[in-house]
């Protein structure tokens, strides 16, 4: 690393390292929409420490966790996200991305910086790690029907991804008027989002800012839909206890 570092230019060395205080700032307002309350500090926790801003020394940092874990594919490609940003990536490399989510986060320093005023990769790569991470891992008793911090529909993960992140940046408007004049304005302004999935995202989005809880929106629109249980009836205190036991999880 320190002999490959030493073929980026002087401003990727005078790039500070983005705080785990800034990373927690940005995904807070989406784990507490989305997390039931007991579960919201480890979340929190968890993804903070597992997100990388892929500057230099983000960039090691980065291939420190992915190298803990054994994984020399995604160390290797966290390294060539970087040399990319700056000119130097082999030609016959392809890594194409603006965010990695696996075990760990990884967010491309020129994407962190976007100009688009919907886009934060932060947040959406954030919230594949709540799809991804499972409750029990850390200690939590998980109801029926529930395994991870959020379960979404496979088929629903981009849009999942794509508008918690514009999401989060309607909420950064005071007032329910602005959100939704905002909101409306995203399917023409937002230019970082692929155009084949646009057209659903903004309508998406456009429900969550006029509605009272819009992660609520986010959620519903493509979390897993199970079907309940049915419990045999029986008498008295017994089955109050046992139709509770199969009870679907309430959103916090």
């Amino acid at each position: 690393m320190k002999s490959l570092a030493d073929l980026l230019p002087a401003e990727a060395h005078a790039s500070p390292l983005v705080s785990p205080d800034v990373i927690r700032q940005r995904i807070e307002p989406m784990v507490c929409g989305l997390v039931q309350a007991e579960w919201r500090d480890v979340a929190l926790r968890e993804i903070t420490a597992r997100t990388f801003i892929l500057n230099l020394p983000g960039t090691r940092k980065a291939i420190e966790a992915e190298l803990s874990t054994c994984d020399m594919g995604s160390a290797w490609r966290v390294l060539w996200v970087l040399f990319e940003d700056h000119g130097l990536k082999p030609d016959d490399i392809d890594v194409g991305c603006d965010g990695l989510a696996g075990d760990y986060a990884h967010v491309r320093g020129s994407a962190y910086q976007t100009d688009d005023p919907y886009a934060d990769v932060v947040v959406h790569e954030a919230a594949h790690m709540l799809h991804y991470l499972k409750a029990s891992h850390y200690g939590f008793h998980v109801r029926l029907g529930q395994e991870r911090f959020v379960d979404i529909e496979f088929q629903h993960r981009e849009l999942f991804a794509d508008a918690c992140e514009a999401y989060s940046r309607v909420v950064l408007h005071a007032a329910r008027k602005s959100r939704i004049a905002f909101a409306e304005k995203m399917l023409h302004e937002a230019f970082s989002f692929p155009r084949t999935e646009i057209n659903e995202v903004a309508p998406l989005v456009l429900s969550a800012a006029r509605a009272r809880n819009g992660w609520r929106i986010i959620r519903e629109a493509t979390v897993i839909r199970r079907p309940r249980r049915r419990s045999t009836p029986v008498s008295g205190a017994k089955s109050a206890s046992v139709l509770n036991s199969h009870r679907p999880c309430t959103e916090p």
